[in-house]
This record gives structure tokens, C-alpha cells and sequence, in this order.
């Protein structure tokens, strides 16, 4: 694990998808950290609150949580009741591999900048039906039974599907409710938007009109890391992503904000652990 000043990047998905079925009775200690695999959470029980990119959402049994790659997350655990959840990681090739045009399966997760949601609530019918399938998804894990992993897949592509339909038949699912600050989310989106640009503190501070020190104080108070590392990390993903995608390291390094190529190579070798050449072919 690689582990920042401010937050971590936390897994590694050996398989193409992967469930768990956990349940801590003590609360363990987390960090800001991010995965380069999507991850979906069915929550059970438990007294938590989920921090995604400077919104918290304080979760209700079977809500399901939907957190991007590359988006960093923390929960807050109460000590009251044992939190358990089923969690799935997901890869991105998994998700385009098997998408028709008319079926992309990664929909749900792209649903939830456009909602600006990453909480879904389901109708009890919906939630009993795609519950169902976890509790089939998990008892393959421990079967023997004649083709088992091509049901284990099928079971899974179904989940899937079942749920990007529920996304699609009503948007009202993705629950609206978080505690966050609306300037410090209106930052963080702008960020997003606008990697290749001037992201300095002193323009930063003139697009929002706040006070320098303020600004950084309130976001990391409200996000749990600096604005620089926040910044840095994410233009060294979205980098990252280009260059997966057929871009030259050196374009990459342009197109997200880095002034020369040395202080990207840098940047990448201390986020990734890795160069940017290691990825082209």
C-alpha cells in the first residue's frame, strides 16, 4: 500500500470483480483513500456516515453506496452497533468488456455526477430483488457446484443490470440528503472540470472569492486533505487515464496542468510509484 501525506490509494483488484461480506463489531481505523477499480457497498447495519470528495452521507440499511475510481472516500464508523456491509470491487475492463451499446454497465456510476448522488435508496421491491442476488452471489463462493463461475458471472451481470435499470426508471433513487458545504463542493467540481487550467491558490481564491487561508483552512477541514495533494493526485489519475487510453505520456502531462514533463514524471513517481513510460507501449 502507498500510502500520501493526506490519503491513500487502498486495494488491489486481482480479479475482474470481487465480493466481500463484512462485518466489524469494532469500528477499524481508516484514511482518505482512493481505488482504481469502482466500488459498490450494500449496507446492512451500523451507525456510519461516508465521506466522498467533501460530501457526507449518513447511510440507512440497504441503501447502496456507489464510489467511483479515483474518488476519495472515508466512512465514519459509531461504536454503538457492528457495521456490516457486502462490497463489491469492480473493474473498469470488467464493466466496458461486457457494455452493449444499448447497456452500459458502468451507467450507474456515471449517473451519480449527474444526480450528484452516490447513495441510491430502492423501493423495498427493488432492494428485496437485487438483494436476492447478493445472497445467491455470495453462496456461489462456497459451492462446488457444476459451472459455478459462469453462474457466479451470470449472477452478477444480472445484478448489475437489474440495478443500472432501476437508475434509469427513476432517478429519484439517488438520495439527495448529504451534509456538505456547497462552496467547498462547487471547488472541488470546478477542480474536476478544470485540471489542464490555473489551479493556483491565488486563482482559486479570486474564482471564489475567499480569503486564501480560509479557503484552504475550510477544505481541508471539510475534505481531510490539502488542496495541493487533492489537486496533485488528481491530475496525476486523470494523466494516468490518457495515457491508458492511447495518449502520449507527454501530451497527458500537458493536457492536465503540468508545466514541464520532469515535474510530472515526479509527481506521477510519488502518487503511483511509477513512471509514466511505464505505460506506453
Amino acid at each position: 500500500m502507498r500510502e500520501s501525506r493526506e490519503f491513500v490509494k487502498s486495494g488491489y483488484l486481482t480479479e475482474k470483480f470481487r465480493l466481500f461480506h463484512l462485518k466489524d463489531k469494532e469500528p477499524g481505523k481508516y484514511e482518505y483513500h482512493y481505488h482504481d477499480f469502482h466500488k459498490l457497498i450494500w449496507f446492512i447495519s451500523g451507525n456510519v456516515e461516508y465521506h466522498i470528495e467533501g460530501k457526507a452521507y449518513h447511510l440507512e440499511p440497504h441503501d447502496i453506496l456507489l464510489v467511483n475510481r479515483g474518488q476519495i472516500h472515508k466512512p465514519f464508523i459509531g461504536t454503538d452497533e457492528p457495521y456490516e456491509r457486502y462490497v463489491f470491487y469492480i473493474s473498469k475492463e470488467y464493466l466496458e468488456e461486457h457494455s452493449e451499446k444499448e447497456g452500459e454497465l458502468d451507467l450507474c456510476f456515471r449517473m451519480t455526477y449527474t444526480e450528484e448522488s452516490n447513495v441510491l435508496r430502492l423501493s423495498a421491491s427493488d432492494s428485496g430483488l437485487l438483494f436476492e442476488t447478493i445472497r445467491l452471489l455470495e453462496r456461489t463462493g462456497k459451492d462446488t457446484a457444476y459451472a459455478e463461475e459462469m453462474y457466479r458471472r451470470i449472477l452478477f451481470l444480472k445484478l448489475l443490470i437489474e440495478l443500472n435499470r432501476c437508475c434509469v426508471k427513476s432517478r429519484e433513487i439517488f438520495h439527495k440528503t448529504a451534509r456538505y458545504d456547497k462552496k467547498i463542493v462547487e471547488m472541488i467540481h470546478y477542480i474536476n472540470d478544470h485540471l489542464s487550467g490555473d489551479l493556483s491558490i491565488e486563482s482559486l481564491s479570486a474564482c471564489f472569492y475567499l480569503s486564501k487561508y480560509h479557503m484552504m483552512r475550510k477544505f481541508k477541514e471539510e475534505t481531510g486533505y490539502s488542496m495541493h495533494q487533492y489537486i496533485l493526485e488528481k491530475r496525476v489519475l486523470a494523466a494516468r487515464n490518457l495515457i491508458l487510453s492511447g495518449t502520449s505520456a507527454t501530451t497527458a502531462c500537458m493536457e492536465c496542468g503540468f508545466k514541464d514533463y520532469s515535474t510530472f514524471s515526479r509527481a506521477y513517481k510519488k502518487v503511483l510509484n511509477a513512471l509514466p513510460s511505464d505505460l506506453e507501449i
